[in-house]
């Protein structure tokens, strides 16, 4: 018989965790058809994976793309990088439900704590919707390179059912019960489950005018109410970040795992390495407590509650301008007018002013630093040709200030001002990690890779090549895993937790989501490509990968030599595996298996 594609010679690593073996791939409709020596079978197309690995796709359950999804059908970076799904509005951020007063709130709201330029924003995102089920519909009828899977945020919901002061009063029960009522109706309409925050104030997530987003002040109750739906549906995934302090951790998730029954992702456990001279890293890798949550996770495991723990294993550096930096500047107290400069220019009057100098200096001395501790760590990765500070290209703001004999804060804003802003920030160095402690968080059976955050931070960070880098590192250089061990970690394991029955592995019937690989060529350059694509003229960051030769989604090749093909194949998933576009069905969900306790309602 004839198929739609045959990949022919490459080395199968199928997801399962099964050895390796040669053979070929025949996909029909979207699906895979057969696999094995398919001798003289014939195909519309043939792809020679001739020294090539041929592995189920990457399903990134982290991201960011709620916005960019409009402009950007391939999710890039990440497609590039052999990703074929993600699932979006984690963190309890997203554009539904959301009333037309509402929406400039929101904008703001993902531009602060997603840094998602709100410029772009209103350029791109048409606002053709109000309920959660419009926006599934909106999201079905865009062309997609990729296949998505959707939270429903609380941030949104909050504010729609309880109104702009959704931060400031406690959840009555008629606005629970409302709740309830929208999440089983975003459910209906393919919704994979909710997300939300619940951190203290500091954290960088603020609403679009610099105070608490609603899901850091609510009540746990109000999150409890929500699981009590994907008990009552027997499906559905909580995605919760919730304080580091594993005592608050341990509460709040535990109890909602309790409740619903169903996967509760914890955001985040990973071996955070200080970089080479900021402290508060260290002290954040103090806080974070891994080799703890690997036990919790483990005592929730026996106790049969389903908690799993989201985790990363990649280096991170950041590449930034000063406006990037400015939102911090809200919570560091006497910057707060530097943070609400709407151009470049006042910007600068504000660098240059001896007064707001002598400000910066006194809080900076007054060890109030908070999220502008991290500036004296950053590097000057790009002083465009100034004279001055050309020459300390590479090194810290700590550094320079010694060697000037200034303080650093005067280092920064002279930096601004000679560069007429445009100097670029970067990381000092990638922190020396520890393979050996990530590949115990990794071997967990209860740890998700990914926090790509895909979709975020454009101007100054892009994790979309996640995956590479963790195959990279912790398979060819350190070999602590095998590949099989990789793509079973990478793919199967997703699947399962979110319920996308017919997708994560390589086997007849499963759709055809797959990327072809040379191992040994497999990379990306450390430093990141600069595209002004945004659909406003800006631009963002990106990591193109080297070695990825193909990326098939439901069948179709998306990417092929690290380019996208204007192929868009991507579905929505809902539970179940069920992926329903425009005049499809929506499957029926189960009957109530609990009803909702008296005292909830």
């Amino acid at each position: 018989m004839a198929y739609d594609v045959i990949i022919r010679n490459g080395t199968l690593i199928d997801g399962t965790g099964a050895p390796r073996r040669a053979a070929d791939v025949a996909i029909s409709a979207g699906r895979v058809a057969k696999i094995g020596d398919l001798g003289t079978a014939t195909a519309t197309r043939e792809i020679d994976a001739s020294g090539h690995v041929v592995a189920p796709g990457v399903i990134d359950v982290h991201c960011h793309y709620d916005a960019s999804i409009n402009w950007d059908p391939y999710a890039t970076s990440s497609s590039w990088h052999g990703v074929t799904t993600v699932v979006v509005a984690n963190c309890g951020f997203g554009f539904a439900p959301v009333r037309p007063s509402d929406r400039e709130r929101i904008m703001g709201m993902m531009k602060n704590t997603e840094q998602i330029p709100i410029e772009t924003q209103r350029v791109a995102i048409g606002w053709g919707w109000e309920t959660f089920p419009e926006w599934m519909d909106h999201l079905r009828s865009l062309p997609k390179g990729v296949n998505t899977a959707m939270y429903v945020p609380m941030n949104p919901l909050l504010i729609y059912v309880k109104g702009p002061d959704a931060s400031k009063r406690r959840t009555t029960a008629v606005e629970r019960r409302q709740m309830r009522e929208i999440l089983h109706e975003a459910m209906d309409a393919g919704a994979c489950g909710f997300s939300f925050t619940l951190l203290a104030q500091g954290n960088n997530h603020v609403d679009f005018d610099g105070s608490p987003v609603p899901s850091d002040v609510m009540e746990p109750e109000d999150a409890y109410n929500l699981a009590w739906v994907l008990r009552e549906r027997g499906e559905g995934v909580i995605q919760a970040m919730v304080e580091f302090n594993l005592d608050a951790r341990k509460e709040v998730t535990e109890q909602l795992a309790r409740i619903s029954g169903q996967p509760v992702i914890h955001n985040v456990c990973v071996a955070v390495e200080p970089f080479s001279d900021n402290p508060s890293q260290a002290e954040l890798n103090l806080q974070n407590g891994w080799q703890e949550t690997l036990e919790w996770a483990t005592e929730m495991q026996d106790q049969g509650l389903r908690v799993y723990l989201q985790t990363g294993s990649m280096h991170v550096w950041v590449e930034l301008k000063a406006d990037e930096l400015s939102t911090g500047f809200v919570t560091f107290p006497g910057l707060e007018d530097f943070a609400r400069c709407a151009t470049d220019d006042e910007r600068l009057a504000l660098a240059a002013d001896p007064e707001f100098r002598a400000r910066a200096r006194d809080a900076a001395a007054a060890g109030d630093a908070n999220a502008l501790v991290s500036i004296p760590y950053l590097a000057i990765a790009d002083a465009h040709g100034d004279p001055t500070y050309s020459r300390y290209e590479g090194v810290t703001i700590a550094k320079i200030a010694e060697a000037e004999q200034k303080s650093w804060v005067d280092v920064f804003f002279d930096l601004l001002v000679a560069t007429r802003m445009k100097v670029d920030f970067g990381s000092a160095s990638s922190p020396e990690m520890d393979a050996s402690k990530h590949e115990q968080i990794i071997r967990h059976p209860r740890s998700l890779m990914g926090v790509s955050d895909g979709g975020a931070h454009v101007k100054s960070f892009s994790g979309g090549y996640f995956s590479t880098d963790f195959l990279i590192w912790i398979v060819r250089e350190e070999g602590r895993l095998t590949l099989e061990e990789a793509h079973n970690i990478l793919s199967q394991r997703p699947a399962e937790v979110f319920g996308f029955t017919d997708r994560g592995i390589l086997a007849v019937g499963y759709a055809a989501d797959i990327m072809i690989y040379d191992f040994e060529k497999l990379g990306f350059d450390r430093k990141y490509v600069t595209l002004y694509d945004l659909p406003d003229g800006g631009y963002r960051r990106t990591v193109p990968a080297r070695g990825v030769s193909y990326v098939l989604v439901n069948g179709e090749v998306i990417v092929e030599d690290s380019q996208t093909t204007g192929t868009h194949p991507g579905l929505v998933l809902e539970p179940g595996g069920q992926s329903v576009e425009p005049g499809g069905q929506s499957v029926e969900p189960p009957s109530a298996t609990s009803p909702v306790p008296a005292h909830v309602v």
